[in-house]
């Protein structure tokens, strides 16, 4: 059995691999923790930013989070690098990072994906779309996990309601 520290190290090599392979020329401009997150049905993962403890010398940070379950041995590696990848992305266009952000909203028009699509891992996006599609919900019940999961609650903004003529 691996450990957790195993596991770590393991996750933190994978990343600066695939920042070295196919994010050289942008560099890493502030600290960045690669760590496993929580057993999530609804994420594979995400980045934030690094909140400032006022113990640390750390300015600024970014945090990417990996699904625990991504673990499991019936997970192809693949799929790990393609959220690995995912998650990077975002590093890279400005989102949890200090990069310049390069749109407003991640996923709007596709932004995500036409970088990876451009970083030549079309084929292993498709390939873990596909993959996650078909074995998800087996990963999921295996780990005790419910494929049905309840509906997000909005938080819904209170309007205010303004007089359109002071005379009525």
């Amino acid at each position: 059995m691996v450990s957790t520290i195993d596991y770590d190290k393991y996750l933190a090599k994978k990343a600066a691999s695939l920042i070295r392979e196919n994010f050289q020329e942008r560099g890493v401009t502030n600290l960045l923790v690669v760590k496993w997150g929580g057993k999530w049905a609804r994420k594979l993962g995400h980045i934030k930013p690094l909140k400032n403890n006022k113990n640390s010398d750390v300015e600024f940070g970014s945090i990417i989070e990996i699904n625990s379950l991504l673990k499991d041995i019936e997970v192809p590696e693949y799929v790990l690098d393609y959220v690995l990848m995912h998650e990077l992305t975002h590093y890279f266009q400005g989102f949890g990072s200090n990069h310049e952000r390069k749109a407003k909203h991640p996923h709007r028009g596709g932004l995500v994906d036409k970088e990876i699509e451009r970083l030549g891992w079309a084929e292993i996006m498709k390939n873990s779309e596909k993959w996650l599609k078909q074995n998800w919900p087996k990963i999921l019940e295996k780990n005790g996990k419910s494929i049905y999961v309840k509906p997000r609650k909005f938080k819904r903004k209170k309007i205010k309601l303004i007089k359109l003529f002071d005379w009525f």
